[in-house]
């Protein structure tokens, strides 16, 4: 009797032992299929991944190499902007000065003419008044000669060497003959019998005196200022 139930329970293991093999035999599979569809995807997932990292890289770089002439232009263009209104400043100053000299020029060109009549009208001492009117022209056209090129020397050269003495020598002995030459004016002008003549002389004198002191400022002007070796140079043109 023991053996025959020994017998029926080793029939029914073995029974179900088949059975669980048949079904695990049929469900491999599917089993198999879902996981090759899970590492498909993957594999999916990781082929349109990488482009899209490859192209975000690429636009990135891109991105960064457009970025370098785009800073190298707007600098270049800062310079050059910088560099422009530097050079129109320059311009802008020596169109000034030069036109401040044509007026200057102007005002003692009016003055000679003014008194070249008053010596037309007064025989005594009417030459005296014509040779200092001339001189006087002459002596505005060395002058302005001077300064022009006083106020064109470079900077560079200016820091070294100090402003260019020598012109300036020239122009201040020049400014002290027109002072001696109008102290003359002044003296002639007194002896002057006609009373208008003596007024138009007095304002041609006023004017001659405002032109030597505008001279005189614009060289003191450009003596200021710090120098290496301006001392020395200046010593040598005493």
């Amino acid at each position: 009797m023991k053996n025959k139930i020994l017998m029926f329970g080793l029939l029914v293991g073995i029974f179900t032992f088949t059975n669980n093999a048949s079904a695990v035999s049929q469900n491999s599979p599917k089993v198999v299929d879902t996981i090759n569809q899970v590492q498909q995807v993957q594999a999916n997932n990781q082929g349109e991944n990488t482009p899209l990292q490859e192209q975000t890289q690429l636009q990135t770089q891109e991105a960064e190499t457009n970025d370098v002439p785009v800073q190298n232009q707007n600098q270049q263009q800062n310079q050059g902007e910088e560099n422009q209104i530097q050079n129109q400043e320059t311009i802008g100053i020596e169109e000034s000065g030069s036109a401040i000299a044509e007026q200057r020029k102007s005002q003692v060109a009016n003055a000679v003419h003014e008194m070249l009549q008053i010596a037309e009208r007064n025989s005594g001492i009417g030459e005296q008044v014509r040779l200092i009117a001339q001189a006087q022209n002459q002596n505005q056209e060395q002058l302005e000669s001077s300064l022009e090129k006083v106020q064109k020397r470079n900077e560079f050269t200016k820091l070294f060497f100090g402003p260019d003495y020598g012109e300036i020598s020239k122009a201040e002995q020049v400014l002290e003959q027109n002072r001696e030459q109008i102290e003359q004016l002044s003296q002639l002008q007194t002896q002057l019998t006609n009373q208008a003549d003596q007024q138009v002389l007095t304002q041609q004198i006023q004017l001659l005196e405002q032109a030597n002191l505008e001279i005189e400022n614009s060289l003191n002007k450009q003596k200021g200022g710090f120098s290496l070796l301006g001392w020395m140079f200046k010593l040598f043109n005493k």
